[in-house]
């Protein structure tokens, strides 16, 4: 490969930018730069194009250039860079269409696995600041609520300027946030990180799906959607399992675990550079829109991303109220306990789907629905008698039952996406899902300050029980 200007006379003739710029595109070939002037007469004008291509590659394109309408002369100068031996050797590993989708789901998990870095440390920071459940919940569920417009736009930014640049700033934006955890000093810093962390989810969400599908050497939509969700559900259990483990018993409690998140990050950052993308980017300018809903899958949608909503709802509690106030709920506090029971209930919803993937998705939705209500059941009891073996039998069944209800109903959005609007759908999809993650656990924990945690927590169970019930009558009278 080297890098190639190609100088191009053409006719001023309306379009002729775009026929040239379509003809790279559509072989898959990136313009680095170009340039437009005038020549010697009014009507005609000089491009400058900067491009990488091989000999072969190169030849093809000037044959093209050659026989397009309007095309006056095509000349091409070679700029041969020595680069490093090692250096290609790690691009050409990395831009296999396998080792890309893998890296891609690599980067997901490495986000969200710092995202759940501070559940845990929840207690010490309630403790530092004399914070009220409400704002405990309003800091857990702030990225949320980041998370939300981001996803709309990185979808559509990434189909402007590529899926790599997009996946790239959202790895960065999550090493932003462990930066600003460990120097965080008060309750404005771990905001702040937060939002970065919320970016950062948003943009791998908004775009991971979409360009693990089309990195996937078959395509195949319901493996890169099962892929997907468990690289967020290990993620998110690893990560409470480190920073718990560490804020007992290591020094730095609030700062390690953030340090070595960002080790663990920097591989992504490197691999991302390196991949090659299948779709290319469109050279028109980017204008936002609202995410377009094909009328053909509505129904389905509404009905997954109900189902998504619901069972992050759940989780949410599992992942903010329980591990923040586990010696109010059950007499006793550790950090240890708190990152185990966070890492248990995710790592159940992991196995879960794995031992179920090949289930049709009706019943991954009937098997989770039922494990969730019983979990609810489970929690009340738990509230009741104050029981940590209870808490774990409560862990244990929402666990079990979060992972096929996510994973069915994000494989039914992926399975029904058109190509052309798969970023828009699957976006949709995972804007509802942060709603589910934000908006009940933000009700609860106000609602707290004025009923009680207890009892609040007793109505939160009820409430999104009946929910499901719902939820589960309209899956049975689907045709999905």
């Amino acid at each position: 490969m080297a890098t190639q200007t190609i100088s191009v006379l053409v006719n001023n003739q309306p379009g002729v930018l775009a026929r040239i710029a379509d003809l790279f595109s559509h072989r898959g070939f990136n313009i680095d730069k170009l340039t437009v002037g005038k020549y010697t007469g009014s009507n005609v004008s000089r491009m400058k194009i900067l491009t990488t291509l091989d000999d072969v590659n190169l030849r093809d394109v000037i044959h093209q250039l050659e026989t397009s309408i309007d095309v006056i002369q095509v000349k091409a100068v070679s700029h041969r860079i020595p680069q490093n031996v090692t250096w290609n050797r790690l691009r050409n590993l990395v831009s296999s269409e396998t080792a890309s989708f893998w890296l891609v789901a690599y980067s997901l998990f490495i986000t969200l696995l710092g995202t759940n870095l501070p559940a845990p440390l929840y207690a010490i920071y309630r403790t530092q600041w004399n914070l009220s459940s409400g704002m405990v919940t309003f800091v857990f569920a702030v990225y949320a609520l980041v998370v939300i417009p981001t996803i709309v736009i990185s979808g559509q930014l990434s189909d402007r300027i590529g899926r790599k640049k997009v996946l790239l700033a959202g790895v960065l934006f999550s090493i932003m946030g462990s930066f600003g955890f460990a120097l965080s000093n008060g309750i404005g810093m771990i905001l702040l990180s937060r939002l970065f962390q919320g970016l950062s989810v948003g943009v791998l969400n908004g775009v991971a799906v979409a360009a693990m599908t089309e990195l996937e050497p078959k395509q195949d939509r319901i493996k890169s959607a099962f892929v997907a969700a468990i690289a967020v559900t290990i993620g998110n259990a690893l990560g409470p399992v480190l920073s718990g483990f560490l804020g007992d018993y290591a020094p730095y409690p609030t700062k390690l675990s953030y340090m070595i998140h960002f080790l663990f990050a920097i591989p992504s950052v490197i691999g991302l550079f390196c991949i090659h993308e299948k779709i290319q980017p469109s050279l028109t300018p980017l204008q936002l829109r609202k995410p377009y809903l094909p009328k053909n899958i509505q129904k389905p949608f509404y009905l997954s991303s109900t189902t998504s909503f619901l069972a992050w709802g759940i989780m949410s509690l599992m992942l903010s109220i329980i591990p923040s106030y586990l010696g109010t709920i059950i007499g006793k506090n550790n950090l240890s306990i708190s990152g185990g029971i966070i890492a248990l209930v995710l790592g159940l919803s992991t196995i879960h789907q794995l031992m179920l993937k090949k289930r049709p998705i009706r019943t991954l939705i009937t098997i989770g629905y039922t494990l969730l209500i019983l979990g609810l059941i489970g929690m009340i009891l738990t509230i009741i008698t104050k029981s940590l073996w209870f808490l774990i039998f409560t862990t244990v069944l929402i666990g079990l039952g979060h992972g096929p209800t996510y994973a069915g109903s994000l494989a039914l959005v992926n399975q029904v996406s058109p190509n052309t609007f798969r970023v828009d759908v699957v976006s949709s999809f995972y804007v509802v899902t942060y709603m589910g993650v934000s908006i009940p656990i933000l009700v609860l924990g106000f609602a707290s300050q004025w009923i009680g945690l207890n009892h609040a927590i007793e109505w939160f169970s009820v409430i999104m029980g009946c929910m499901i019930v719902v939820s589960w009558v309209y899956w049975y009278g689907s045709k999905s």
